[in-house]
């Protein structure tokens, strides 16, 4: 079991000598030279590709949110199962003394091998059944992933906002989303935004009856990725899933919540992402009817679904959408928030309003 380094005067290196700085954490592993660093991307923390004389290493500052004992614990004890069984992650590298991350004052900082990869081409059908293919098998080996402690933590998804300190149990709590959309409304300016927030609103009360209890409980018993999208995986040149990174979400819950994230990043009508920019990451997008049975059928060559779980993925997309643009709030100026929550939120919603049906069939 990981352990994190934690700076003070029982080690080697004081606390009170050490710079927080990346190159302070670098000093602590065993990677020869380092020639370079590069800012390498991220939204919720910063990444640097390192170059050094032994090879090339992926450094990482965690998010807040996702840094405490009990979500590294689980989170490396799952990266390491998953590379055990042959699926394309990476696992953390050990320091000088053995210890698989490092506490510093502003965060905890991770180092992986570089894997080499591109990003996802929006314009492949074989890419969109890969990524698909890519959930599947990690939905398959994640579920026999037992965690290294039975200690468990509420989720502090909605904190960052500032409106409550509620938390919750589970991803995406569709109680915790109608309480801070309470506040959403109190920013809106005209009463067309006010309207647009209540039928938000609306559709969180229906997902507390059918997403949320027992209900919820019957799709349960998996572990998901939580953030499945372009952003996380890397392709080799000819279109296969190399790399699927990013597991600080990956919570035990219900894959229906996946498969909508993967559908709606991978089985929209083609679009530029900026990985590095929350507006673009979070940008309304329409779904492709043709693309999303390619995305569907290719992860059911792998896995099949229950009936049931088909049925509530437009509601784990609900849920999933509707904290992509609470969550986002925190990262824009404050004079912004309700801009980036309300434009185009309805409109992917409504579409699979009107079309699952039909893909069901």
């Amino acid at each position: 079991m990981a352990v994190s380094l934690c700076l003070d005067a029982k080690r080697k290196i004081p606390m009170a000598t050490v710079d927080s700085d990346p190159d302070a954490v670098l000093a602590l592993y065993d990677i020869g030279e380092v020639r370079g660093m590069s800012a390498a991307g991220g939204t919720a923390g910063k990444t640097w590709k390192v170059v050094s004389s032994s090879g090339d290493y992926f450094l990482r500052l965690r998010g807040v949110r996702t840094s405490s004992e009990a979500r590294l614990r689980f989170d490396h004890g799952l990266r390491d199962h998953l590379v055990g069984c042959g699926v394309p992650t990476a696992a953390a590298l050990a320091t000088k003394e053995g210890d698989r991350w490092v506490r510093m004052e502003e965060g905890v900082y991770e180092l992986y091998p570089f894997v080499v990869g591109r990003a996802f081409d929006p314009e492949s059908e074989e890419e969109i059944a890969a990524a698909a293919r890519g959930l599947a098998e990690y939905h398959r080996v994640a579920a026999e992933y037992r965690s290294p402690s039975a200690e468990t933590e509420p989720i502090a998804q909605y904190t960052t906002l500032g409106f409550s300190d509620a938390v919750s149990a589970r991803m995406d709590d569709p109680d915790l989303q109608r309480l801070n959309l309470e506040s959403v409304r109190g920013l809106a300016a005209s009463g067309a935004e006010r309207r647009l927030v209540e039928r938000c609103i609306e559709r969180v009360e229906g997902m507390q009856r059918t997403y949320a209890g027992a209900a919820y409980e019957q799709l349960s018993g998996w572990v998901i990725h939580g953030d499945y999208t372009p952003a996380n995986l890397l392709f080799s040149e000819s279109g296969q899933v190399v790399g699927i990174f990013d597991l600080d979400w990956a919570l035990p819950g219900a894959r229906c919540r996946d498969l909508g994230d993967g559908l709606y990043f991978f089985a929209t009508r083609p679009r530029e992402i900026d990985a590095g920019d929350i507006w673009s990451l979070t940008e309304a997008a329409e779904f492709d009817e043709d693309r999303c049975r390619i995305f569907l059928e290719a992860y059911q060559s792998v896995l099949t679904l229950e009936r049931c779980e088909f049925e509530a993925i437009p509601l784990g997309f609900a849920g999933r959408w509707i904290s992509i643009r609470l969550e986002g709030m925190a990262k824009v100026d404050s004079g912004e928030r309700f801009r980036f929550f309300g434009r185009g939120v309805e409109e992917p919603l409504r579409w699979l309003d009107t079309h699952w049906a039909e893909l069901q069939q």
